[in-house]
Protein backbone atom coordinates (compact mmCIF):
# COMPACT_ATOMS: atom_id res chain seq x y z
CA UNK A 1 0.00 0.00 0.00
CA UNK A 2 1.34 3.04 -0.61
CA UNK A 3 0.35 6.09 1.59
CA UNK A 4 0.99 10.00 2.00
CA UNK A 5 -0.32 12.81 3.94
CA UNK A 6 -1.50 15.52 2.29
CA UNK A 7 -1.73 18.81 4.34
CA UNK A 8 -4.14 21.36 3.74
CA UNK A 9 -7.17 21.01 1.71
CA UNK A 10 -6.86 22.65 -1.32
CA UNK A 11 -5.10 22.02 -4.63
CA UNK A 12 -2.43 20.12 -3.05
CA UNK A 13 -5.41 18.15 -1.80
CA UNK A 14 -6.83 17.97 -4.93
CA UNK A 15 -3.99 17.24 -7.11
CA UNK A 16 -2.49 14.01 -4.81
CA UNK A 17 -6.13 12.74 -5.61
CA UNK A 18 -5.66 12.72 -9.26
CA UNK A 19 -2.02 11.67 -8.85
CA UNK A 20 -2.21 8.99 -7.19
CA UNK A 21 -5.31 7.69 -8.84
CA UNK A 22 -3.75 7.77 -12.21
CA UNK A 23 -0.53 5.82 -11.12
CA UNK A 24 -0.20 2.27 -13.00
CA UNK A 25 0.38 0.33 -9.64
CA UNK A 26 -2.77 1.86 -7.70
CA UNK A 27 -6.01 0.31 -8.47
CA UNK A 28 -7.88 1.94 -5.34
CA UNK A 29 -7.83 4.71 -3.40
CA UNK A 30 -8.68 5.09 0.35
CA UNK A 31 -8.97 8.71 2.05
CA UNK A 32 -9.00 9.63 5.64
CA UNK A 33 -9.12 12.92 6.28
CA UNK A 34 -8.89 14.82 9.99
CA UNK A 35 -12.33 17.18 10.59
CA UNK A 36 -9.89 20.03 10.99
CA UNK A 37 -8.92 19.73 7.41
CA UNK A 38 -12.06 21.53 6.71
CA UNK A 39 -12.07 19.63 3.26
CA UNK A 40 -14.14 22.03 1.44
CA UNK A 41 -17.13 19.19 0.29
CA UNK A 42 -18.33 20.89 -2.76
CA UNK A 43 -15.07 21.31 -4.43
CA UNK A 44 -13.51 17.80 -3.45
CA UNK A 45 -16.77 16.36 -5.10
CA UNK A 46 -15.91 17.46 -8.45
CA UNK A 47 -12.38 15.80 -8.06
CA UNK A 48 -13.51 12.83 -6.67
CA UNK A 49 -15.99 12.11 -9.49
CA UNK A 50 -13.89 12.35 -12.09
CA UNK A 51 -11.10 9.50 -10.40
CA UNK A 52 -11.03 6.45 -12.42
CA UNK A 53 -10.02 4.19 -9.83
CA UNK A 54 -12.57 3.29 -6.81
CA UNK A 55 -12.63 5.74 -3.86
CA UNK A 56 -13.75 5.03 -0.41
CA UNK A 57 -13.30 6.53 3.22
CA UNK A 58 -14.66 9.43 5.41
CA UNK A 59 -13.95 12.66 7.75
CA UNK A 60 -13.03 11.42 11.08
CA UNK A 61 -12.31 13.70 14.02
CA UNK A 62 -8.77 12.78 13.73
CA UNK A 63 -6.33 10.18 11.84
CA UNK A 64 -3.04 8.36 12.18
CA UNK A 65 -0.02 8.44 9.42
CA UNK A 66 2.81 6.68 10.73
CA UNK A 67 2.65 6.40 14.56
CA UNK A 68 1.37 10.07 15.09
CA UNK A 69 -2.08 11.62 15.81
CA UNK A 70 -3.18 14.35 12.59
CA UNK A 71 -5.72 16.85 13.15
CA UNK A 72 -5.87 18.72 10.22
CA UNK A 73 -4.59 15.82 7.50
CA UNK A 74 -5.74 14.07 4.83
CA UNK A 75 -4.57 10.66 4.27
CA UNK A 76 -4.38 8.63 1.09
CA UNK A 77 -3.78 5.20 0.63
CA UNK A 78 -3.29 3.67 -2.47
CA UNK A 79 -4.32 0.12 -2.96
CA UNK A 80 -2.34 -2.21 -5.70
CA UNK A 81 -5.41 -4.83 -4.97
CA UNK A 82 -8.68 -3.07 -6.78
CA UNK A 83 -11.47 -2.82 -4.08
CA UNK A 84 -15.02 -3.41 -4.61
CA UNK A 85 -16.86 -0.66 -2.91
CA UNK A 86 -20.60 -0.75 -2.30
CA UNK A 87 -22.00 2.54 -1.26
CA UNK A 88 -25.32 2.14 0.92
CA UNK A 89 -27.46 5.08 1.19
CA UNK A 90 -30.40 6.29 3.86
CA UNK A 91 -28.96 4.56 6.81
CA UNK A 92 -31.18 6.07 8.47
CA UNK A 93 -34.27 4.46 6.31
CA UNK A 94 -36.70 2.98 8.28
CA UNK A 95 -37.66 0.94 5.31
CA UNK A 96 -34.10 0.46 3.63
CA UNK A 97 -33.30 -2.80 3.77
CA UNK A 98 -29.60 -3.23 3.67
CA UNK A 99 -29.50 -6.54 1.89
CA UNK A 100 -30.82 -5.39 -1.42
CA UNK A 101 -27.56 -3.08 -1.66
CA UNK A 102 -25.02 -5.78 -0.74
CA UNK A 103 -22.98 -7.68 -3.30
CA UNK A 104 -23.81 -11.30 -3.75
CA UNK A 105 -19.92 -12.69 -3.99
CA UNK A 106 -16.96 -11.45 -1.50
CA UNK A 107 -13.61 -12.81 -1.12
CA UNK A 108 -13.36 -16.19 0.41
CA UNK A 109 -10.74 -15.01 3.61
CA UNK A 110 -10.74 -11.54 2.25
CA UNK A 111 -10.89 -8.11 3.93
CA UNK A 112 -13.92 -5.58 4.79
CA UNK A 113 -13.13 -2.33 5.36
CA UNK A 114 -16.82 -0.49 6.43
CA UNK A 115 -17.24 2.77 7.02
CA UNK A 116 -20.77 4.81 8.29
CA UNK A 117 -22.28 8.08 9.04
CA UNK A 118 -21.93 7.62 13.21
CA UNK A 119 -25.06 9.50 13.44
CA UNK A 120 -27.36 7.09 11.20
CA UNK A 121 -29.79 5.99 13.46
CA UNK A 122 -29.60 2.54 11.61
CA UNK A 123 -25.66 2.26 11.80
CA UNK A 124 -25.94 -0.93 13.65
CA UNK A 125 -28.41 -2.60 12.21
CA UNK A 126 -26.30 -2.02 8.78
CA UNK A 127 -23.41 -3.78 10.93
CA UNK A 128 -25.75 -6.61 12.03
CA UNK A 129 -26.91 -7.16 8.11
CA UNK A 130 -23.33 -7.41 7.20
CA UNK A 131 -22.67 -10.49 9.67
CA UNK A 132 -26.38 -12.22 8.86
CA UNK A 133 -24.86 -11.93 5.19
CA UNK A 134 -21.57 -13.24 4.80
CA UNK A 135 -20.61 -14.62 8.53
CA UNK A 136 -17.15 -15.29 9.53
CA UNK A 137 -16.25 -15.26 5.61
CA UNK A 138 -14.38 -11.96 5.84
CA UNK A 139 -12.55 -10.14 8.75
CA UNK A 140 -13.91 -6.52 9.23
CA UNK A 141 -12.30 -3.08 10.17
CA UNK A 142 -13.81 0.00 10.05
CA UNK A 143 -15.47 2.65 12.16
CA UNK A 144 -18.03 5.83 12.46
CA UNK A 145 -17.20 8.88 10.52
CA UNK A 146 -18.38 12.37 11.88
CA UNK A 147 -17.47 14.99 14.28
CA UNK A 148 -17.16 15.29 17.76
CA UNK A 149 -20.17 18.30 17.63
CA UNK A 150 -22.52 15.35 17.02
CA UNK A 151 -24.17 17.18 14.16
CA UNK A 152 -25.05 14.82 11.27
CA UNK A 153 -23.39 16.16 7.62
CA UNK A 154 -21.40 14.66 4.96
CA UNK A 155 -18.80 12.52 6.15
CA UNK A 156 -18.21 9.44 3.73
CA UNK A 157 -15.84 9.99 1.14
CA UNK A 158 -17.21 8.00 -2.00
CA UNK A 159 -16.46 8.28 -5.81
CA UNK A 160 -19.55 10.57 -6.18
CA UNK A 161 -18.42 12.89 -3.52
CA UNK A 162 -18.82 13.47 0.48
CA UNK A 163 -22.36 12.23 1.48
CA UNK A 164 -24.26 11.81 4.54
CA UNK A 165 -26.47 9.29 6.20
CA UNK A 166 -24.42 6.37 4.01
CA UNK A 167 -22.34 3.51 5.06
CA UNK A 168 -19.67 2.17 2.46
CA UNK A 169 -18.71 -1.58 2.38
CA UNK A 170 -15.26 -2.36 0.90
CA UNK A 171 -14.45 -5.89 0.28
CA UNK A 172 -10.57 -6.80 -1.19
CA UNK A 173 -9.40 -10.38 -1.85
CA UNK A 174 -6.53 -9.81 0.98
CA UNK A 175 -5.87 -11.50 4.14
CA UNK A 176 -5.80 -9.69 6.97
CA UNK A 177 -5.07 -10.19 10.93
CA UNK A 178 -6.89 -8.45 13.50
CA UNK A 179 -6.82 -8.11 17.36
CA UNK A 180 -10.08 -5.77 19.34
CA UNK A 181 -9.37 -5.19 23.07
CA UNK A 182 -10.24 -2.14 25.10
CA UNK A 183 -8.88 -2.39 28.35
CA UNK A 184 -11.57 -1.09 31.06
CA UNK A 185 -12.71 -2.46 34.16
CA UNK A 186 -15.52 -3.62 36.13
CA UNK A 187 -16.69 -0.97 38.46
CA UNK A 188 -20.06 -2.32 39.27
CA UNK A 189 -22.79 -4.38 37.82
CA UNK A 190 -24.31 -6.68 36.28
CA UNK A 191 -27.47 -4.16 36.00
CA UNK A 192 -30.61 -5.44 34.00
CA UNK A 193 -31.77 -3.24 31.23
CA UNK A 194 -35.23 -2.85 31.92
CA UNK A 195 -35.72 -0.04 29.22
CA UNK A 196 -34.27 1.10 26.20
CA UNK A 197 -35.09 2.30 22.95
CA UNK A 198 -32.01 2.05 20.49
CA UNK A 199 -29.05 3.95 21.52
CA UNK A 200 -31.29 5.50 24.20
CA UNK A 201 -31.13 4.03 27.99
CA UNK A 202 -34.55 4.23 30.21
CA UNK A 203 -34.41 2.25 33.08
CA UNK A 204 -31.74 -0.08 35.37
CA UNK A 205 -32.85 -2.34 37.34
CA UNK A 206 -36.46 -0.89 36.77
CA UNK A 207 -34.65 2.52 38.10
CA UNK A 208 -34.03 5.54 36.02
CA UNK A 209 -30.96 5.06 34.34
CA UNK A 210 -29.05 8.25 35.22
CA UNK A 211 -30.22 7.95 39.08
CA UNK A 212 -28.16 4.65 39.25
CA UNK A 213 -25.22 5.40 37.38
CA UNK A 214 -24.80 8.50 38.99
CA UNK A 215 -24.80 6.70 42.33
CA UNK A 216 -22.05 4.22 41.49
CA UNK A 217 -20.07 7.14 39.68
CA UNK A 218 -20.40 9.44 42.64
CA UNK A 219 -19.03 6.83 44.87
CA UNK A 220 -16.44 6.01 42.85
CA UNK A 221 -15.55 8.87 41.79
CA UNK A 222 -15.91 11.54 44.49
CA UNK A 223 -18.04 13.81 42.72
CA UNK A 224 -21.30 14.83 42.01
CA UNK A 225 -22.39 14.00 38.63
CA UNK A 226 -24.91 16.49 36.44
CA UNK A 227 -26.20 16.98 32.97
CA UNK A 228 -23.82 19.91 32.84
CA UNK A 229 -20.48 18.02 33.98
CA UNK A 230 -21.88 14.71 32.25
CA UNK A 231 -20.12 14.57 29.07
CA UNK A 232 -17.02 15.48 31.09
CA UNK A 233 -17.21 12.89 32.98
CA UNK A 234 -18.73 10.07 31.51
CA UNK A 235 -15.90 9.64 29.41
CA UNK A 236 -14.51 8.15 31.97
CA UNK A 237 -16.89 5.55 33.05
CA UNK A 238 -18.83 3.26 29.88
CA UNK A 239 -20.85 0.72 30.14
CA UNK A 240 -20.00 -2.50 28.90
CA UNK A 241 -22.48 -5.48 27.51
CA UNK A 242 -21.78 -8.62 28.74
CA UNK A 243 -22.13 -11.43 26.14
CA UNK A 244 -21.27 -14.86 26.79
CA UNK A 245 -17.82 -14.93 24.53
CA UNK A 246 -15.23 -12.27 24.49
CA UNK A 247 -14.72 -9.16 26.13
CA UNK A 248 -17.41 -6.59 26.93
CA UNK A 249 -19.49 -4.52 24.28
CA UNK A 250 -18.64 -1.17 25.70
CA UNK A 251 -21.32 1.74 24.66
CA UNK A 252 -20.07 5.45 25.84
CA UNK A 253 -22.85 7.18 27.35
CA UNK A 254 -22.83 10.83 25.94
CA UNK A 255 -26.42 12.13 27.31
CA UNK A 256 -28.69 12.97 29.92
CA UNK A 257 -32.40 13.16 28.94
CA UNK A 258 -34.86 15.53 30.58
CA UNK A 259 -36.60 12.23 31.96
CA UNK A 260 -33.62 10.29 33.47
CA UNK A 261 -32.94 8.10 30.40
CA UNK A 262 -28.89 8.01 29.16
CA UNK A 263 -28.22 8.48 25.89
CA UNK A 264 -25.30 6.26 24.37
CA UNK A 265 -23.32 5.48 21.02
CA UNK A 266 -24.44 2.34 19.79
CA UNK A 267 -27.73 0.14 20.81
CA UNK A 268 -28.15 -0.95 24.29
CA UNK A 269 -30.47 -4.35 23.87
CA UNK A 270 -33.32 -4.92 26.30
CA UNK A 271 -32.80 -6.99 28.86
CA UNK A 272 -29.01 -7.30 28.75
CA UNK A 273 -26.76 -7.00 31.29
CA UNK A 274 -24.74 -4.12 31.71
CA UNK A 275 -21.62 -3.01 34.35
CA UNK A 276 -20.58 0.23 34.71
CA UNK A 277 -16.65 0.03 33.68
CA UNK A 278 -13.84 2.55 34.16
CA UNK A 279 -10.15 2.78 33.28
CA UNK A 280 -6.63 3.99 33.79
CA UNK A 281 -3.89 4.93 31.47
CA UNK A 282 -2.32 1.96 32.34
CA UNK A 283 -4.60 -0.07 31.38
CA UNK A 284 -5.97 1.67 28.49
CA UNK A 285 -2.29 1.45 27.03
CA UNK A 286 -1.87 -1.81 28.26
CA UNK A 287 -5.06 -3.38 25.67
CA UNK A 288 -3.77 -1.57 22.75
CA UNK A 289 -0.59 -3.43 22.80
CA UNK A 290 -2.49 -6.26 23.59
CA UNK A 291 -4.61 -5.85 20.84
CA UNK A 292 -1.08 -5.47 18.37
CA UNK A 293 0.20 -8.63 20.28
CA UNK A 294 -2.38 -10.34 18.58
CA UNK A 295 -1.75 -9.52 15.48
CA UNK A 296 1.53 -10.68 15.47
CA UNK A 297 1.06 -13.89 17.35
CA UNK A 298 -1.59 -14.49 13.82
CA UNK A 299 1.30 -14.04 11.69
CA UNK A 300 4.21 -16.44 13.70
CA UNK A 301 5.03 -13.91 15.93
CA UNK A 302 6.53 -11.13 13.44
CA UNK A 303 5.45 -8.07 12.07
CA UNK A 304 6.87 -7.88 8.53
CA UNK A 305 8.75 -4.45 8.51
CA UNK A 306 6.85 -4.50 4.69
CA UNK A 307 3.29 -4.94 5.97
CA UNK A 308 0.78 -2.23 6.78
CA UNK A 309 -0.15 -1.88 10.51
CA UNK A 310 -3.55 0.07 10.32
CA UNK A 311 -5.26 1.33 13.96
CA UNK A 312 -8.92 2.17 13.98
CA UNK A 313 -9.30 3.74 17.64
CA UNK A 314 -11.84 5.59 19.83
CA UNK A 315 -11.46 9.53 20.00
CA UNK A 316 -12.73 9.02 23.31
CA UNK A 317 -10.00 7.45 24.27
CA UNK A 318 -8.11 10.07 23.11
CA UNK A 319 -10.14 12.29 25.25
CA UNK A 320 -9.44 10.27 28.18
CA UNK A 321 -6.13 9.46 28.23
CA UNK A 322 -4.91 13.63 26.44
CA UNK A 323 -1.60 13.60 26.17
CA UNK A 324 -0.87 9.93 27.82
CA UNK A 325 -1.72 8.49 24.17
CA UNK A 326 1.25 8.91 22.33
CA UNK A 327 1.84 5.57 24.75
CA UNK A 328 -1.05 3.84 23.28
CA UNK A 329 0.32 5.05 19.85
CA UNK A 330 3.83 3.32 20.65
CA UNK A 331 2.23 0.67 21.72
CA UNK A 332 1.67 -0.51 18.26
CA UNK A 333 4.31 -0.79 16.28
CA UNK A 334 6.68 0.86 17.25
CA UNK A 335 7.56 5.15 16.84
CA UNK A 336 6.66 4.80 12.99
CA UNK A 337 3.82 2.85 13.14
CA UNK A 338 0.73 2.68 12.92
CA UNK A 339 1.34 3.43 9.38
CA UNK A 340 -2.28 4.58 9.06
CA UNK A 341 -5.89 4.69 10.77
CA UNK A 342 -8.42 6.83 12.20
CA UNK A 343 -9.98 7.87 15.83
CA UNK A 344 -13.23 7.01 14.94
CA UNK A 345 -16.69 7.62 16.76
CA UNK A 346 -17.52 3.70 17.10
CA UNK A 347 -15.23 0.91 16.25
CA UNK A 348 -16.27 -1.81 14.04
CA UNK A 349 -14.47 -5.08 13.86
CA UNK A 350 -14.15 -8.62 14.61
CA UNK A 351 -11.88 -10.92 15.44
CA UNK A 352 -11.71 -13.24 12.19
CA UNK A 353 -13.64 -16.11 14.04
CA UNK A 354 -16.48 -14.00 16.73
CA UNK A 355 -19.31 -11.99 15.83
CA UNK A 356 -19.24 -8.51 14.01
CA UNK A 357 -19.62 -5.90 16.51
CA UNK A 358 -20.10 -1.85 16.37
CA UNK A 359 -17.91 -0.83 19.27
CA UNK A 360 -17.34 2.24 21.20
CA UNK A 361 -14.17 3.54 23.49
CA UNK A 362 -11.92 0.44 21.98
CA UNK A 363 -8.99 -0.26 20.41
CA UNK A 364 -8.71 -2.47 16.98
CA UNK A 365 -5.31 -2.90 15.37
CA UNK A 366 -5.00 -4.92 11.42
CA UNK A 367 -1.74 -5.80 9.83
CA UNK A 368 -1.84 -6.79 6.47
CA UNK A 369 0.75 -7.31 3.76
CA UNK A 370 -0.85 -7.40 0.26
CA UNK A 371 -3.08 -3.92 -0.01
Amino acid sequence: METRLVRGAGEPLHEALRSMAAADSINGLGVFAAEGSDVDRAAIDATLRELSVPVFGGIFPEVLYRGERQTDGVVLAGLTVEPTVTVVPELSGSETEFGDHLPADVPEAGTAFVFVDAYATRAEDFVSELFASYGVTLTYLGGGAGSLDMEQRPSIITNEGVVEDTAVFVTVDAATSIGVKHGWEEVAGPLRVTDADGPVLGELNGESAFSVYKQIVEEDADVTLDADNFFEIAKMYPFGISRLEGEKIVRDPFEVTDDGSLTCFGDIPDDAFLYVLKGSEESLVRAAGEAYDAIEADIDGQADDQADVLFFDCISRVLYLEDAFTRELDAVGGETRPDLGALTIGEIANDGEGHLEYYNKTAVAAITDSL
